[in-house]
């Protein structure tokens, strides 16, 4: 599971179906991103970050950081 994916998304008050919308996405490619059965393509990573206002690394569970700046150190 994409834990920080899905934390994301309940911290911001969406759905998964408002997202999905919010970002051009099926609703159940966004469901399989957080359960990590896929992973999202470049742009709708880049649209997630954007939409959550946090990192690449954060969104796939590379870091517990969600800023750029603590990725960076």
């Amino acid at each position: 599971m994409r834990l920080n994916m899905h934390i994301e998304r309940v911290r911001n008050g969406y759905t998964i179906k408002e997202v999905g919308k919010l970002i051009g996405a099926h609703p159940n490619a966004v469901s399989r991103w957080e359960s990590g059965a896929t992973e999202p393509t470049a742009n709708n990573l880049i649209a997630l970050c954007k939409l959550y206002g946090c990192t690449p690394e954060y969104l796939l569970d590379m870091t517990d950081e969600r800023d750029a700046a603590a990725v960076a150190n």
